[in-house]
């Protein structure tokens, strides 16, 4: 039994784009506003020069509701045309802390992509008790409910659909980690 629990979620999702099609619109973060699913993502601008890395900063007006505010995001992986990871946080420095956010795209053939959009509050480790988890998982399904309209608004933007159901783990899930096999029946189904 896990004594630390990370609020964290993933949506995956097969969108009837090439996967480089989708790195370019996921990557560039001033495409962002249009595909939040949340619809907090007003506009963003960039504050680093040059070609998009590791490192690259990029600042967004965000409105919740009637409250506006200020986050500021780093790149953390960039990984074209896979992966494609940043960390947000509130205020107009470097966050301290914040959310990770990103994508993680597995080509299934040269028109079909898995979409895997990620969540998680790295920073903000909590105690595995019953009423601390009921709390994350509350936590973990709102941002799931703005999660999936970005699967769509993503296909939107590349003129493509979602086909089938929407897979939802409230885990952090990777290629590369145990809730990344469970994601197997998902990659594998076949297109309709």
């Amino acid at each position: 039994m896990k004594l630390i629990i990370t609020p964290s979620a993933t949506v995956s999702g097969l969108i009837t784009a090439p996967c480089e099609v989708l790195f370019e619109i996921i990557s560039n973060p001033e495409r962002h506003p249009d595909i939040a699913g949340s619809g907090e993502v007003m506009e963003v601008r960039m504050l680093t020069k040059g070609p998009m890395r590791v490192g690259s900063g990029f600042q967004s007006r965000q409105c919740l509701r009637w409250y506006q505010y200020p986050t500021r995001s780093y790149v953390q992986v960039y990984e074209p045309p896979y992966r494609f990871i940043w960390l947000s946080g509130p205020g107009f420095r470097k966050p301290p802390f914040g959310q990770l956010w990103g994508f993680e795209l597995s080509p299934v053939d040269s028109r079909l992509t898995l979409v895997s959009h990620l969540m998680s509050v790295p920073l903000y480790k909590v105690p595995n008790l019953p009423i601390l988890n009921k709390l994350v998982e509350l936590g973990a399904r709102h941002e799931v409910r703005n999660m999936i309209p970005t699967l769509h608004k993503l296909a939107a933007a590349a003129h493509a659909t979602v086909l089938g159901d929407i897979q939802v783990l409230l885990e952090w899930c990777e290629h590369n980690s145990p809730c990344g096999r469970k994601q197997f029946a998902l990659r594998t189904m076949p297109a309709k």
